[in-house]
Protein backbone atom coordinates (compact mmCIF):
# COMPACT_ATOMS: atom_id res chain seq x y z
CA UNK A 1 0.00 0.00 0.00
CA UNK A 2 2.81 2.39 0.89
CA UNK A 3 4.51 1.65 -2.42
CA UNK A 4 1.26 2.31 -4.31
CA UNK A 5 0.85 5.61 -2.46
CA UNK A 6 4.43 6.61 -3.33
CA UNK A 7 3.85 5.68 -6.96
CA UNK A 8 0.64 7.71 -7.11
CA UNK A 9 2.38 10.68 -5.48
CA UNK A 10 5.25 10.42 -7.98
CA UNK A 11 2.77 10.31 -10.85
CA UNK A 12 0.99 13.43 -9.58
CA UNK A 13 4.31 15.24 -9.18
CA UNK A 14 5.38 14.34 -12.71
CA UNK A 15 2.02 15.41 -14.08
CA UNK A 16 2.22 18.76 -12.30
CA UNK A 17 5.77 19.29 -13.57
CA UNK A 18 4.82 18.36 -17.13
CA UNK A 19 1.83 20.72 -17.04
CA UNK A 20 3.98 23.55 -15.67
CA UNK A 21 6.60 23.04 -18.39
CA UNK A 22 3.92 22.93 -21.06
CA UNK A 23 1.83 25.90 -19.90
CA UNK A 24 4.31 28.43 -18.52
CA UNK A 25 4.97 29.91 -21.96
CA UNK A 26 1.32 30.45 -22.97
CA UNK A 27 0.66 31.90 -19.51
CA UNK A 28 3.63 34.24 -19.96
CA UNK A 29 2.30 35.14 -23.41
CA UNK A 30 -1.15 36.08 -22.08
CA UNK A 31 0.22 38.12 -19.18
CA UNK A 32 2.78 39.82 -21.42
CA UNK A 33 0.18 40.92 -23.92
CA UNK A 34 -1.99 42.39 -21.19
CA UNK A 35 0.88 44.34 -19.65
CA UNK A 36 2.81 45.31 -22.78
CA UNK A 37 0.03 45.75 -25.34
CA UNK A 38 -3.23 46.54 -23.58
CA UNK A 39 -1.57 48.87 -21.06
CA UNK A 40 0.11 51.26 -23.53
CA UNK A 41 -2.44 50.96 -26.33
CA UNK A 42 -5.83 51.00 -24.59
CA UNK A 43 -5.94 54.81 -24.34
CA UNK A 44 -3.13 56.45 -26.35
CA UNK A 45 -2.64 60.09 -25.39
CA UNK A 46 0.09 62.73 -25.71
CA UNK A 47 3.03 62.16 -23.35
CA UNK A 48 5.67 64.86 -23.57
CA UNK A 49 5.32 65.53 -27.32
CA UNK A 50 8.15 67.95 -28.25
CA UNK A 51 6.93 70.92 -30.34
CA UNK A 52 8.53 74.20 -31.31
CA UNK A 53 6.70 77.54 -31.27
CA UNK A 54 8.03 80.62 -33.05
CA UNK A 55 8.76 83.45 -30.60
CA UNK A 56 9.50 83.47 -26.87
CA UNK A 57 6.26 85.11 -25.76
CA UNK A 58 4.14 83.02 -28.12
CA UNK A 59 5.83 79.87 -26.87
CA UNK A 60 4.97 80.74 -23.28
CA UNK A 61 1.34 81.50 -24.18
CA UNK A 62 0.90 78.35 -26.31
CA UNK A 63 2.69 76.23 -23.69
CA UNK A 64 0.30 77.42 -20.99
CA UNK A 65 -2.73 76.69 -23.17
CA UNK A 66 -1.45 73.22 -24.09
CA UNK A 67 -0.76 72.49 -20.43
CA UNK A 68 -4.35 73.37 -19.64
CA UNK A 69 -5.80 71.27 -22.47
CA UNK A 70 -3.46 68.29 -22.06
CA UNK A 71 -1.45 68.33 -18.81
CA UNK A 72 1.97 66.79 -19.38
CA UNK A 73 1.14 66.14 -23.01
CA UNK A 74 3.53 68.62 -24.63
CA UNK A 75 7.00 70.06 -24.19
CA UNK A 76 7.11 73.46 -25.86
CA UNK A 77 10.41 74.93 -27.06
CA UNK A 78 10.70 78.52 -28.42
CA UNK A 79 12.35 78.83 -31.81
CA UNK A 80 13.69 81.83 -33.70
CA UNK A 81 11.63 81.70 -36.87
CA UNK A 82 9.59 79.62 -39.25
CA UNK A 83 12.73 78.83 -41.28
CA UNK A 84 14.27 77.05 -38.32
CA UNK A 85 11.26 74.79 -37.80
CA UNK A 86 12.20 72.47 -40.66
CA UNK A 87 15.74 72.00 -39.32
CA UNK A 88 14.38 71.21 -35.85
CA UNK A 89 11.97 68.60 -37.25
CA UNK A 90 14.53 67.02 -39.58
CA UNK A 91 17.12 66.78 -36.82
CA UNK A 92 14.45 65.04 -34.71
CA UNK A 93 14.59 67.67 -31.98
CA UNK A 94 10.82 68.20 -32.25
CA UNK A 95 8.00 66.46 -34.09
CA UNK A 96 6.10 69.63 -35.03
CA UNK A 97 6.40 73.40 -35.15
CA UNK A 98 3.81 76.17 -34.85
CA UNK A 99 4.02 79.72 -36.19
CA UNK A 100 1.25 81.81 -34.57
CA UNK A 101 1.88 84.74 -36.91
CA UNK A 102 1.06 82.68 -39.97
CA UNK A 103 -1.34 80.33 -38.17
CA UNK A 104 0.76 77.47 -39.60
CA UNK A 105 1.44 74.05 -38.15
CA UNK A 106 4.46 72.21 -39.55
CA UNK A 107 4.21 68.43 -39.21
CA UNK A 108 5.84 65.26 -40.60
CA UNK A 109 3.32 62.65 -41.69
CA UNK A 110 6.15 60.09 -41.71
CA UNK A 111 5.95 60.10 -37.90
CA UNK A 112 2.49 58.52 -38.09
CA UNK A 113 -1.03 59.55 -38.99
CA UNK A 114 -2.25 59.31 -35.39
CA UNK A 115 0.32 61.84 -34.22
CA UNK A 116 -0.64 64.22 -37.04
CA UNK A 117 -4.32 63.95 -36.15
CA UNK A 118 -3.61 64.64 -32.47
CA UNK A 119 -1.54 67.72 -33.36
CA UNK A 120 -4.14 69.08 -35.73
CA UNK A 121 -6.90 68.49 -33.20
CA UNK A 122 -4.97 70.38 -30.51
CA UNK A 123 -3.64 73.32 -32.56
CA UNK A 124 -6.71 73.96 -34.71
CA UNK A 125 -8.73 75.55 -31.85
CA UNK A 126 -5.69 77.66 -30.87
CA UNK A 127 -5.37 79.04 -34.38
CA UNK A 128 -9.11 79.57 -34.85
CA UNK A 129 -9.32 81.30 -31.49
CA UNK A 130 -6.68 83.77 -32.58
CA UNK A 131 -8.62 84.72 -35.69
CA UNK A 132 -7.67 82.43 -38.58
CA UNK A 133 -8.02 78.80 -39.60
CA UNK A 134 -5.05 76.52 -39.13
CA UNK A 135 -2.76 75.95 -42.11
CA UNK A 136 -0.92 72.60 -42.13
CA UNK A 137 2.39 72.06 -43.93
CA UNK A 138 3.65 68.46 -44.26
CA UNK A 139 7.45 68.51 -44.39
CA UNK A 140 7.87 64.72 -44.66
CA UNK A 141 4.98 63.09 -46.53
CA UNK A 142 4.87 59.30 -46.67
CA UNK A 143 5.13 57.16 -49.79
CA UNK A 144 2.02 57.08 -52.03
CA UNK A 145 1.15 53.54 -50.95
CA UNK A 146 1.45 54.23 -47.22
CA UNK A 147 -1.88 55.76 -46.25
CA UNK A 148 -1.54 55.42 -42.47
CA UNK A 149 2.22 55.83 -42.11
CA UNK A 150 2.64 52.35 -40.63
CA UNK A 151 4.10 50.42 -43.60
CA UNK A 152 7.67 50.90 -42.38
CA UNK A 153 6.68 49.37 -39.04
CA UNK A 154 5.35 46.18 -40.63
CA UNK A 155 8.42 45.81 -42.82
CA UNK A 156 10.74 46.28 -39.85
CA UNK A 157 8.66 43.89 -37.75
CA UNK A 158 9.09 41.20 -40.41
CA UNK A 159 12.88 41.55 -40.18
CA UNK A 160 12.66 41.62 -36.39
CA UNK A 161 10.49 38.52 -35.86
CA UNK A 162 12.03 36.48 -38.69
CA UNK A 163 15.40 36.69 -36.97
CA UNK A 164 13.91 35.25 -33.78
CA UNK A 165 12.02 32.51 -35.65
CA UNK A 166 15.09 31.56 -37.71
CA UNK A 167 17.02 30.87 -34.51
CA UNK A 168 14.19 28.80 -33.04
CA UNK A 169 14.19 26.59 -36.13
CA UNK A 170 17.99 26.39 -36.35
CA UNK A 171 18.10 25.09 -32.80
CA UNK A 172 16.39 21.94 -34.04
CA UNK A 173 18.91 21.36 -36.86
CA UNK A 174 21.15 19.16 -34.72
CA UNK A 175 23.27 17.97 -37.65
CA UNK A 176 24.60 21.50 -38.22
CA UNK A 177 27.57 23.04 -36.45
CA UNK A 178 27.36 26.34 -34.60
CA UNK A 179 29.35 28.07 -37.33
CA UNK A 180 27.06 26.72 -40.05
CA UNK A 181 24.00 27.85 -38.13
CA UNK A 182 25.33 31.38 -37.70
CA UNK A 183 26.28 31.58 -41.37
CA UNK A 184 22.81 30.40 -42.33
CA UNK A 185 21.23 32.95 -39.98
CA UNK A 186 23.22 35.75 -41.63
CA UNK A 187 22.28 34.51 -45.10
CA UNK A 188 18.62 34.23 -44.17
CA UNK A 189 18.69 37.73 -42.67
CA UNK A 190 19.98 39.12 -45.97
CA UNK A 191 17.34 37.16 -47.89
CA UNK A 192 14.50 38.32 -45.62
CA UNK A 193 15.62 41.94 -45.82
CA UNK A 194 15.78 41.86 -49.62
CA UNK A 195 12.33 40.29 -49.85
CA UNK A 196 10.75 42.84 -47.48
CA UNK A 197 12.43 45.76 -49.22
CA UNK A 198 11.52 44.54 -52.70
CA UNK A 199 7.85 44.05 -51.84
CA UNK A 200 7.64 47.31 -49.88
CA UNK A 201 9.10 49.40 -52.71
CA UNK A 202 7.15 47.59 -55.44
CA UNK A 203 3.81 48.57 -53.89
CA UNK A 204 5.14 52.03 -52.93
CA UNK A 205 4.70 51.36 -49.24
CA UNK A 206 8.14 52.91 -48.71
CA UNK A 207 10.29 55.12 -50.96
CA UNK A 208 12.94 53.44 -53.11
CA UNK A 209 16.18 53.82 -51.15
CA UNK A 210 18.69 50.91 -51.11
CA UNK A 211 20.48 52.24 -48.01
CA UNK A 212 17.56 51.09 -45.87
CA UNK A 213 18.61 47.49 -46.65
CA UNK A 214 21.51 47.95 -44.26
CA UNK A 215 19.13 48.83 -41.45
CA UNK A 216 16.91 45.80 -42.08
CA UNK A 217 19.88 43.44 -42.14
CA UNK A 218 21.35 44.91 -38.96
CA UNK A 219 17.98 44.53 -37.23
CA UNK A 220 17.65 40.87 -38.22
CA UNK A 221 21.16 40.06 -37.05
CA UNK A 222 20.87 42.02 -33.80
CA UNK A 223 17.81 39.96 -32.87
CA UNK A 224 19.06 36.62 -34.23
CA UNK A 225 22.57 36.67 -32.76
CA UNK A 226 21.35 37.82 -29.36
CA UNK A 227 18.69 35.09 -29.32
CA UNK A 228 21.23 32.46 -30.44
CA UNK A 229 23.77 33.63 -27.89
CA UNK A 230 21.25 33.51 -25.04
CA UNK A 231 20.30 29.86 -25.77
CA UNK A 232 23.02 28.06 -23.76
CA UNK A 233 22.50 30.35 -20.79
CA UNK A 234 18.71 30.36 -20.49
CA UNK A 235 18.00 26.92 -22.10
CA UNK A 236 14.28 26.06 -22.05
CA UNK A 237 13.39 29.61 -21.04
CA UNK A 238 14.69 30.87 -24.40
CA UNK A 239 11.28 31.29 -26.11
CA UNK A 240 10.02 33.38 -23.19
CA UNK A 241 13.19 35.46 -22.89
CA UNK A 242 13.44 36.11 -26.63
CA UNK A 243 9.75 36.91 -27.03
CA UNK A 244 9.85 39.13 -23.96
CA UNK A 245 12.74 41.14 -25.40
CA UNK A 246 11.97 41.28 -29.10
CA UNK A 247 8.17 41.11 -29.17
CA UNK A 248 6.56 42.17 -25.90
CA UNK A 249 9.04 44.94 -25.09
CA UNK A 250 10.05 45.94 -28.62
CA UNK A 251 6.82 46.25 -30.58
CA UNK A 252 4.85 48.54 -28.20
CA UNK A 253 7.88 50.80 -27.77
CA UNK A 254 8.89 50.85 -31.44
CA UNK A 255 6.92 53.96 -32.36
CA UNK A 256 5.61 52.15 -35.42
CA UNK A 257 2.07 51.04 -34.67
CA UNK A 258 1.48 53.83 -32.15
CA UNK A 259 3.81 56.88 -32.13
CA UNK A 260 6.17 56.70 -29.20
CA UNK A 261 5.02 60.16 -28.09
CA UNK A 262 1.60 58.68 -27.32
CA UNK A 263 2.62 55.82 -25.02
CA UNK A 264 3.68 56.01 -21.34
CA UNK A 265 7.17 57.20 -20.44
CA UNK A 266 8.45 53.66 -19.70
CA UNK A 267 7.89 52.63 -23.32
CA UNK A 268 9.40 55.86 -24.59
CA UNK A 269 12.61 54.96 -22.76
CA UNK A 270 12.53 51.43 -24.21
CA UNK A 271 12.19 52.93 -27.69
CA UNK A 272 15.79 54.16 -27.59
CA UNK A 273 17.09 50.83 -26.23
CA UNK A 274 15.32 48.06 -28.12
CA UNK A 275 16.55 47.22 -31.64
CA UNK A 276 13.14 47.52 -33.36
CA UNK A 277 12.73 51.14 -32.25
CA UNK A 278 16.31 51.92 -33.26
CA UNK A 279 15.75 50.37 -36.68
CA UNK A 280 12.55 52.34 -37.29
CA UNK A 281 14.27 55.60 -36.30
CA UNK A 282 17.21 54.86 -38.62
CA UNK A 283 14.97 53.83 -41.53
CA UNK A 284 12.72 56.88 -41.12
CA UNK A 285 15.76 59.11 -41.10
CA UNK A 286 17.02 57.57 -44.33
CA UNK A 287 13.67 57.51 -46.13
CA UNK A 288 12.05 60.76 -45.01
CA UNK A 289 14.46 63.07 -43.16
CA UNK A 290 17.51 63.37 -45.44
CA UNK A 291 19.45 60.73 -43.43
CA UNK A 292 19.78 63.05 -40.44
CA UNK A 293 20.07 61.74 -36.87
CA UNK A 294 20.67 58.12 -37.93
CA UNK A 295 24.12 57.53 -36.41
CA UNK A 296 22.80 56.81 -32.90
CA UNK A 297 20.21 54.22 -33.94
CA UNK A 298 22.65 52.42 -36.26
CA UNK A 299 25.28 52.30 -33.52
CA UNK A 300 22.60 50.88 -31.23
CA UNK A 301 21.87 48.06 -33.70
CA UNK A 302 25.58 47.32 -34.02
CA UNK A 303 25.83 47.21 -30.22
CA UNK A 304 23.04 44.61 -30.06
CA UNK A 305 24.76 42.50 -32.72
CA UNK A 306 28.07 42.77 -30.84
CA UNK A 307 26.33 41.76 -27.63
CA UNK A 308 24.94 38.69 -29.37
CA UNK A 309 28.36 37.80 -30.78
CA UNK A 310 29.85 38.14 -27.29
CA UNK A 311 27.23 35.75 -25.89
CA UNK A 312 27.99 33.26 -28.68
CA UNK A 313 31.71 33.48 -27.94
CA UNK A 314 31.13 33.03 -24.19
CA UNK A 315 29.00 29.96 -24.84
CA UNK A 316 31.67 28.44 -27.10
CA UNK A 317 34.40 29.21 -24.55
CA UNK A 318 32.39 27.59 -21.79
CA UNK A 319 31.96 24.46 -23.92
CA UNK A 320 35.69 24.29 -24.67
CA UNK A 321 36.58 24.74 -21.02
CA UNK A 322 34.16 22.01 -19.98
CA UNK A 323 35.65 19.71 -22.63
CA UNK A 324 39.15 20.44 -21.29
CA UNK A 325 38.12 19.73 -17.70
CA UNK A 326 36.54 16.48 -18.80
CA UNK A 327 39.88 15.20 -20.17
CA UNK A 328 42.22 16.01 -17.25
CA UNK A 329 44.40 13.18 -15.91
CA UNK A 330 42.97 12.49 -12.47
CA UNK A 331 45.57 10.02 -11.17
CA UNK A 332 48.37 12.59 -10.96
CA UNK A 333 50.93 10.40 -12.79
CA UNK A 334 52.87 10.86 -16.01
CA UNK A 335 51.68 8.23 -18.46
CA UNK A 336 54.37 8.94 -21.05
CA UNK A 337 53.72 8.76 -24.78
CA UNK A 338 50.83 6.32 -24.41
CA UNK A 339 49.28 8.58 -21.81
CA UNK A 340 49.66 11.59 -24.11
CA UNK A 341 48.02 9.68 -26.94
CA UNK A 342 45.26 8.57 -24.60
CA UNK A 343 44.68 12.11 -23.43
CA UNK A 344 44.58 13.30 -27.04
CA UNK A 345 42.04 10.63 -27.88
CA UNK A 346 40.14 11.50 -24.73
CA UNK A 347 40.12 15.16 -25.68
CA UNK A 348 38.81 14.29 -29.13
CA UNK A 349 36.09 12.08 -27.65
CA UNK A 350 35.19 14.79 -25.16
CA UNK A 351 35.00 17.37 -27.94
CA UNK A 352 32.69 15.08 -29.88
CA UNK A 353 30.51 14.46 -26.88
CA UNK A 354 30.27 18.19 -26.21
CA UNK A 355 29.32 18.67 -29.85
CA UNK A 356 26.52 16.18 -29.23
CA UNK A 357 25.56 17.92 -26.00
CA UNK A 358 25.55 21.29 -27.78
CA UNK A 359 23.31 20.01 -30.58
CA UNK A 360 20.87 18.27 -28.26
CA UNK A 361 20.80 21.28 -25.91
CA UNK A 362 19.99 23.57 -28.84
CA UNK A 363 17.13 21.30 -29.85
CA UNK A 364 15.94 20.91 -26.27
CA UNK A 365 15.88 24.67 -25.75
CA UNK A 366 12.93 24.89 -28.10
CA UNK A 367 11.04 21.93 -26.74
CA UNK A 368 12.93 18.78 -27.71
CA UNK A 369 10.07 17.65 -29.90
CA UNK A 370 11.78 15.13 -32.19
CA UNK A 371 13.24 11.92 -30.81
CA UNK A 372 15.46 11.21 -33.82
CA UNK A 373 17.36 14.45 -33.23
CA UNK A 374 19.23 12.64 -30.46
CA UNK A 375 20.39 10.05 -32.98
CA UNK A 376 21.23 12.76 -35.52
CA UNK A 377 23.46 14.47 -32.97
CA UNK A 378 25.35 11.28 -32.08
CA UNK A 379 25.74 10.19 -35.71
CA UNK A 380 27.17 13.64 -36.37
CA UNK A 381 30.19 12.75 -34.27
CA UNK A 382 30.14 8.94 -34.49
CA UNK A 383 29.34 7.41 -37.90
CA UNK A 384 28.28 4.07 -36.42
CA UNK A 385 24.88 2.48 -35.74
CA UNK A 386 22.96 4.39 -33.11
CA UNK A 387 20.31 2.97 -30.81
CA UNK A 388 17.67 5.39 -29.55
CA UNK A 389 14.56 4.98 -27.46
CA UNK A 390 12.93 5.70 -24.14
CA UNK A 391 13.22 4.35 -20.64
CA UNK A 392 9.90 3.95 -18.85
CA UNK A 393 8.65 2.35 -15.65
CA UNK A 394 6.11 -0.43 -15.31
CA UNK A 395 3.27 2.06 -15.62
CA UNK A 396 4.59 3.53 -18.86
CA UNK A 397 5.76 6.80 -17.28
CA UNK A 398 9.18 8.08 -18.49
CA UNK A 399 12.14 7.51 -16.18
CA UNK A 400 14.28 10.68 -16.13
CA UNK A 401 18.10 10.64 -16.27
CA UNK A 402 18.46 6.89 -16.70
CA UNK A 403 22.01 5.64 -17.28
CA UNK A 404 22.37 3.61 -20.48
CA UNK A 405 25.63 1.66 -20.95
CA UNK A 406 26.68 -0.38 -23.98
CA UNK A 407 29.37 -3.11 -23.76
CA UNK A 408 30.66 -5.40 -26.51
CA UNK A 409 30.98 -9.19 -26.48
CA UNK A 410 34.28 -8.98 -24.57
CA UNK A 411 32.82 -6.75 -21.84
CA UNK A 412 34.50 -3.54 -23.08
CA UNK A 413 32.48 -0.37 -22.75
CA UNK A 414 31.33 0.98 -26.12
CA UNK A 415 29.30 3.95 -24.96
CA UNK A 416 27.50 5.40 -21.97
CA UNK A 417 24.88 8.12 -21.96
CA UNK A 418 22.43 9.76 -19.58
CA UNK A 419 18.79 9.90 -20.61
CA UNK A 420 16.82 13.11 -20.78
CA UNK A 421 14.15 14.32 -18.39
CA UNK A 422 11.47 12.64 -20.47
CA UNK A 423 13.27 9.30 -20.68
CA UNK A 424 14.89 9.66 -24.10
CA UNK A 425 18.35 8.25 -24.78
CA UNK A 426 20.76 7.68 -27.68
CA UNK A 427 23.81 5.38 -27.53
CA UNK A 428 26.31 4.00 -30.01
CA UNK A 429 26.41 0.38 -31.00
CA UNK A 430 28.76 -1.82 -33.01
CA UNK A 431 28.43 -2.36 -36.73
CA UNK A 432 26.71 -5.74 -37.16
CA UNK A 433 27.96 -7.03 -33.81
CA UNK A 434 26.31 -8.21 -30.61
CA UNK A 435 26.16 -5.72 -27.76
CA UNK A 436 24.72 -5.75 -24.28
CA UNK A 437 22.70 -2.74 -23.16
CA UNK A 438 22.55 -2.06 -19.40
CA UNK A 439 19.91 0.41 -18.16
CA UNK A 440 19.64 1.69 -14.60
CA UNK A 441 18.11 4.57 -12.69
CA UNK A 442 17.81 5.48 -9.00
CA UNK A 443 14.72 3.94 -7.44
CA UNK A 444 14.30 1.31 -10.16
CA UNK A 445 15.62 -2.16 -10.75
CA UNK A 446 18.20 -2.32 -13.57
CA UNK A 447 17.71 -4.32 -16.77
CA UNK A 448 20.12 -5.66 -19.35
CA UNK A 449 19.53 -6.94 -22.85
CA UNK A 450 21.70 -8.47 -25.56
CA UNK A 451 21.05 -6.99 -29.00
CA UNK A 452 22.47 -6.95 -32.47
CA UNK A 453 22.04 -3.51 -34.04
CA UNK A 454 21.99 -3.00 -37.79
CA UNK A 455 21.30 0.11 -39.81
CA UNK A 456 22.10 3.75 -39.14
CA UNK A 457 19.39 4.44 -36.57
CA UNK A 458 17.47 1.83 -34.60
CA UNK A 459 14.86 2.08 -31.87
CA UNK A 460 14.46 0.13 -28.64
CA UNK A 461 12.75 1.08 -25.40
CA UNK A 462 13.33 -0.39 -21.94
CA UNK A 463 11.02 -0.95 -18.99
CA UNK A 464 12.57 -0.62 -15.53
CA UNK A 465 10.98 -2.55 -12.69
CA UNK A 466 10.70 -1.79 -8.98
CA UNK A 467 13.96 -1.84 -6.99
CA UNK A 468 14.93 -5.12 -5.38
CA UNK A 469 13.55 -5.36 -1.84
CA UNK A 470 10.33 -3.49 -2.68
CA UNK A 471 8.51 -6.66 -3.57
CA UNK A 472 8.83 -6.26 -7.32
CA UNK A 473 12.44 -7.15 -8.05
CA UNK A 474 14.22 -6.21 -11.27
CA UNK A 475 12.27 -6.34 -14.47
CA UNK A 476 12.98 -9.56 -16.36
CA UNK A 477 15.30 -9.16 -19.33
CA UNK A 478 13.69 -9.90 -22.70
CA UNK A 479 15.32 -12.52 -24.91
CA UNK A 480 18.23 -11.55 -27.15
CA UNK A 481 17.16 -9.64 -30.23
CA UNK A 482 18.51 -8.22 -33.41
CA UNK A 483 17.41 -4.60 -33.95
CA UNK A 484 17.46 -3.19 -37.46
CA UNK A 485 16.44 0.12 -38.98
CA UNK A 486 13.01 0.21 -40.54
CA UNK A 487 12.16 1.80 -43.85
CA UNK A 488 11.45 5.15 -42.22
CA UNK A 489 14.36 4.96 -39.76
CA UNK A 490 12.39 3.28 -36.97
CA UNK A 491 13.85 0.12 -35.52
CA UNK A 492 12.14 -3.19 -36.17
CA UNK A 493 13.15 -5.79 -33.53
CA UNK A 494 13.32 -9.41 -34.67
CA UNK A 495 14.02 -12.50 -32.59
Amino acid sequence: MAQDADTAEGTRTRTAKDLALALWFPAFFVLGFMLFYLLPFHAPAPHGIPVAVVGEQAAATVGAELGRVSPGGFEVTPIGGAGAVRDAIFHRDVVAGYDPAGHTLYIARADGLQLVQILQGIFSPLSTGSGAPLQVVDLAPTAPGDGFGTSLFYIAMACNISGYIAVMMMMQATALSRRTKLTAIAGFGLFATLVCWAIGTSIQAIPFHPAVLVVGFLLSQAVAWTTFGLAPFVRRALPGVAMGLFVLMSIPSSGGAIPKEMVPAFFQVLHHVMPLGQAIDAARGILYFDSTAIAGPILGLLAWWAFGALLVALGAWRDRRAAGEGTEDTDGTDDGADGADGRADGALDAAREHRIAEAVADEASVGGAHLDSLADARLLAHPVPTLIGRVVDGGGAPVPRARVTVVDHAGRQVDVAAGSEDGRFAVRGRDDAWITVLVSAPGHGPVSQRLRVRGAVSHRSFVLGSPAGDGGGPAPAPPAERVTAGAAGAGTPTA
